[in-house]
């Protein structure tokens, strides 16, 4: 046998060995395996780095294996409904999905005591990241295979049925209306775990629809199938809608955008939160720039700065 069958055999033989993977996927022969690997020992780079130089894969096709390796759902596949602001299931081994995957375990953490997980996202403004994040953990947790459910309770600018792409004739203000039947929402195309309810029409009356006890009442009858409840929710400083959501919710994460959001604004939030009576989880300081905003509107957000351990950094 040859130097090069014998590296390529070497890599191949177990069968979680990255090569075997690729080989398996019908991406990479075994003579190219050989070649990677050595590239892969001699620069000391990763198996996937090393092919990806060699002009042998793309960074698709690494990303691919990988998501199967590791058991991700991903959007690898095209998907040109789902947002391409959505990095945990465009690139799922990105640095910026490693910072959801720690808010998502740290999330699991603080909230092991109540049964199931169930929080909602508030900002003081709009275009702060909030609906971004509530989509990214959405997808986060259901990668896990936990039965995850995003709800979109904002119902005077809803963002989920746009980064999902997703019918929003009725939705769940229909639903706490009257005016459609009771709904476990949409299913996430390509991602098996995961639902979305969506925002439905923008009513006359947001508040009145979401008060207490319509939303909780929700809450309880979905919860009984699923792992996770995810609520996106309007910018509290426009109106009392978080509020109202917050206290039914029983949990909640703060958002703040950095150059954007002011530290009396948080303050404030978190002051109309504690009136409700729920647990403040923490405060995710988000960054990202303007620059990234193409012309379409879609705003690509590249990572999530700070993790706080209380509710906001004083």
């Amino acid at each position: 046998m040859n130097d090069t069958s014998q590296a390529a055999q070497q890599t191949t033989g177990p069968g979680d060995k990255m090569g075997a993977r690729f080989i398996a996927a019908g991406l990479l022969t075994e003579t190219q395996v050989a070649r990677v690997v050595e590239l892969q020992n001699s620069a000391g780079i990763r198996f996937g780095e090393a092919a990806v130089r060699l002009n042998y894969l793309t960074e698709q096709n690494v990303q691919m294996v990988l998501s199967a390796q590791f058991n991700y759902a991903t959007a690898l596949l095209p998907r040109d409904n789902l947002d391409k602001s959505l990095a945990i299931a465009h690139s799922p081994f990105s640095m910026e999905s490693e910072a959801i995957r720690q808010i998502r375990a740290e999330l699991s953490i603080r909230l092991a005591g109540h049964g199931k997980i169930a929080f909602a996202l508030v900002s003081p403004n709009e275009k702060e990241g909030k609906s971004y994040l509530a989509a990214s953990l959405a997808l986060a947790f259901s990668q896990m295979g936990r039965r995850t459910l995003l709800i979109d309770a904002n119902l005077r600018t809803p963002r989920q049925h746009e980064l999902f792409g997703l019918d929003n004739k009725d939705g769940l203000s229909t639903v706490l209306a009257g005016r459609s039947q009771f709904s476990r929402g949409q299913d996430a195309p390509g991602f098996p775990h995961l639902r979305v309810l969506c925002a439905g029409p923008t009513p006359p009356n947001p508040l009145e629809i979401l008060l207490q006890p319509a939303l909780s009442n929700l809450i309880d009858k979905l919860a009984q199938e699923v792992d996770v409840i995810i609520v996106d929710t309007p910018a509290a400083a426009t109106s009392s809608d978080a509020q109202s959501i917050v206290q039914q919710v029983g949990a909640c994460l703060l958002i703040g955008r950095q150059h954007f959001t002011k530290l009396e604004e948080l303050r404030q939030a978190e002051t109309q939160i504690g009136t409700t009576g729920a647990q403040v989880v923490g405060t995710i300081y988000n960054q990202f720039s303007d620059e990234t905003i193409p012309a379409n509107g879609n705003k690509y957000w590249h990572y999530l700065k700070k993790w706080l351990s209380g509710p906001r950094q004083k």
